[in-house]
């Protein structure tokens, strides 16, 4: 599949990396439900990551940072 320049910029750029290693801190915590219920691999959360960096890939002119937060706030678990 051809990814576009812009989301090829956006995928190396230091932004993104940030962002993958505060989704990477989200899947790592225990405070967040980042398993994928309807998945036919196993995996230790890179398909959370990688699922939701590509989705912001796709919006560049998106908060990126706002998106993380709503992310957060809905994958909470509650105590």
């Amino acid at each position: 599949m051809a990814v576009s320049s812009a989301r090829q910029l956006f995928l190396k750029s230091e932004k993104a990396v940030e962002l993958r290693k505060e989704l990477q801190a989200m899947v790592d915590s225990m405070d967040y439900n980042t398993r994928a219920m309807y998945s036919l691999v196993e995996s230790s959360g890179a398909q959370f990551v990688d699922k939701h960096i590509n989705y912001m890939s796709h919006y560049p002119t998106m908060d990126h940072w706002q998106y993380v937060s709503n992310l957060k706030l809905k994958t909470k678990v509650r105590k």
